[in-house]
């Protein structure tokens, strides 16, 4: 049903949506790179991953490189300023891997074009031959956009990545869904956020969840209607005083998409992206864990389905969390009521949470993560407790790039929570 004044509601909005937009989207890159090319499965390209270093040309961009492909992109984390490549990939006919796509610095919006050719003799045709043995003769050749003037660029495989990293998953979580400072490319906890974000080096994702007034778990970060997250409205106001359905037709965010609910985003995980974790942030609400189950045993049964590896663990941040999760008992137990529609199988384990506040507290709630703040510091007695009792540790949120060496180095943690998961990706797998 339509709401009485919807009309005037739409003209109010459209008056006052003039706040100042803070995102900084990807540059559009206008080369026909792609132009009458293939696509080429993403286990194919998994063959390439490994250590680059700047063969040829400039080093504006920097000199050492960690290569990560992931559902569709293959991406670049340099050892300077956090720059990172994303670069999207198809096969021509004269059996070159043609790349385009874009650089950006992790801290700044600095940014610009780059495209890359790697020749059949230069590695294309054992990639696409599945040789996994990769030798410095493997190499992209290309020209990126730096400051208004175009300069080469070679890139050289040096080694591939160690034992360790290789048999040692590091999680690491995109703060919000993506890098959510210096003018992000995509508002957080957003669709677009979530599909583009392997790009950046991650694999799983952290996002905050809300209940509407009609009990639809949502993603948004703060409790009220602000134009830090949306554009300006008619609406004022926490977002659980109005449904779903009326957010989603009044509210906008801040680049021009829609709220989700948590329901979208996970199947959007489940369908359209390889991401492994996804960290419900949980930020109050009566009753959320009672409205939150079913939905997650239905991504979970989805996932089951797809044959996809994924782990989806609500946070407890506080007291009071904790007592609305033992309020609803059945989230942590074996549950046969839930079902998703066929062909779906059903999908009844207990649901994995996250206890910030403790590993004491992450033990009696059988936690089977604790997320302690980074500035706690390294607390290795606690995270070694925490190993012994089966429990994975994720500290939260690094951004300062000694912090996030010290923490890899002298840390025993399993992964981190970052604005800034490029740096994260290239000391992880240059460190060990």
């Amino acid at each position: 049903m339509k709401y009485s004044f919807t009309s005037f509601f739409c003209l109010v909005l459209v008056l006052l949506s003039c706040t100042q937009n803070e995102i900084t989207p990807p540059p559009v890159n206008l080369s026909n790179n792609l132009a009458n090319t293939v696509p080429i499965p993403s286990s194919i390209m998994e063959n390439m991953e490994g250590i680059y270093t700047l063969g040829d040309g400039q080093s504006n961009l920097g000199t050492e490189f960690v290569c990560k492909v992931s559902f569709n992109k293959v991406s670049f984390f340099g050892n300077q300023n956090g720059i990172f490549l994303i670069l999207s990939y198809g096969l021509k006919s004269d059996n070159s891997i043609q790349f385009s796509g874009f650089w950006r610095v992790s801290e700044t919006s600095s940014q610009g074009t780059i495209n890359f050719a790697m020749r059949a003799n230069d590695g294309a045709l054992d990639l696409i031959n599945s040789i996994v043995n990769l030798t410095p003769a493997f190499k992209l050749v290309g020209i990126f956009k730096f400051g208004g003037d175009a300069k080469g660029m070679e890139l050289k495989y040096a080694k591939p990545f160690s034992s360790f990293t290789k048999a040692n998953e590091f999680m690491i979580f995109g703060h919000h869904g993506i890098q959510t400072t210096a003018n992000p490319p995509y508002a957080e906890n957003s669709v677009k956020g979530v599909l583009n974000a392997e790009g950046y080096g991650v694999n799983g994702m952290e996002l905050d969840v809300r209940l509407t007034k009609d009990h639809v778990p949502i993603f948004i970060h703060d409790a009220a209607i602000n134009t830090r997250l949306t554009l300006k409205g008619p609406l004022f106001g926490n977002y659980d005083q109005y449904s779903f359905d009326f957010l989603t037709e009044f509210i906008t965010l801040i680049d021009g998409q829609k709220i989700p609910s948590v329901e979208q985003i996970l199947r959007k995980v489940v369908d359209s992206t390889s991401l492994k974790y996804v960290w419900l942030d949980i930020k109050g609400n009566d009753d959320i864990f009672k409205y939150l189950e079913p939905v997650i045993r239905n991504a979970y049964s989805r996932a089951v389905a797809q044959n996809r590896d994924i782990t989806i663990f609500a946070g407890l941040p506080s007291d009071d969390v904790i007592a609305e999760f033992n309020a609803q008992p059945t989230y942590k137990t074996n549950n046969s009521n839930y079902i998703n529609d066929t062909p779906y199988p059903k999908y009844t384990l207990p649901l994995p949470t996250l206890c910030e506040l403790s590993v004491d507290c992450a033990i009696a709630n059988g936690s089977r993560f604790f997320g302690p703040r980074y500035s706690e510091g390294l607390l290795l007695p606690d995270v070694d407790r925490a190993h012994a009792a089966g429990i994975k540790v994720i500290s939260w949120t690094l951004n300062d790039k000694n912090t996030i060496k010290n923490y890899l180095q002298n840390g025993r943690f399993d992964g981190f929570i970052t604005d800034y998961p490029a740096i994260v990706v290239y000391n992880y797998y240059t460190m060990f």
